[in-house]
């Protein structure tokens, strides 16, 4: 790994830690441990105004739903950009439990992402599909044995689609591997 991943994720999770109601101490009877109590239907993402967000998605059989909403801020949108020139999305958002997710993926349809493990050597390649996802509990990182992420709608302000897959740690990490499925998302486009 290198010290620039090293970096994104800590100051991501810094970041992240100063949002309200991200604190472990204020429960909101919205958070995704109450997951009934929020709806992510889709007349609901459509009524988003132009900074407001939904990410949602299941793991290991609990749903989790971050919004940045004003009152209920649990999801910090590090970056969400539109590559046109290039024809790639890029989404890197930190969910409450400092949940990290980063896709690229093509600006329409599905991509299929098989066996993505990073490589200096592609670093910085602005055509290839990234599909991680770093656990907030152990910061290990876990990069897509065979993942979808599908654009939906995207706009010139926003971005929404759905994603799942597997994902897997490096083997000097344990190798653990974790499913997530009915993963969504309806973002504004962002660049920090």
């Amino acid at each position: 790994m290198t010290y620039k991943w090293i970096a994104f994720f800590a100051t991501a999770i810094i970041l992240f830690s100063c949002q309200p109601g991200s604190a472990p101490d204020n429960k909101n009877p919205a958070d995704s441990n109450n997951s009934a109590a929020i709806k992510t239907d889709d007349a609901g993402d459509k009524n988003l105004s132009a900074n407001q967000g939904i990410f949602s998605y299941t793991i290991e059989g609990k749903q989790v739903v971050a919004k940045n909403y004003v009152q209920h801020a649990n999801l910090f949108i590090n970056e969400v950009s539109n590559d046109a020139a290039n024809g790639m999305v890029i989404i890197k958002v930190t969910t409450n439990s400092s949940n990290v997710f980063h896709f690229q993926v093509a600006n329409s349809g599905s991509a299929s992402i098989t066996n993505y493990k990073p490589s200096l050597g592609r670093f910085g390649d602005k055509k290839e599909k990234v599909a991680t996802y770093m656990d907030g509990k152990t910061y290990r990182n876990f990069y897509a044995v065979s993942a979808t992420v599908t654009i939906i709608n995207i706009d010139a302000t926003r971005v929404s689609g759905k994603f799942s897959g597997k994902f897997i740690e490096d083997k000097n990490d344990g190798g653990a591997s974790v499913e997530i499925t009915d993963g969504s998302f309806n973002l504004p486009f962002v660049e920090h």
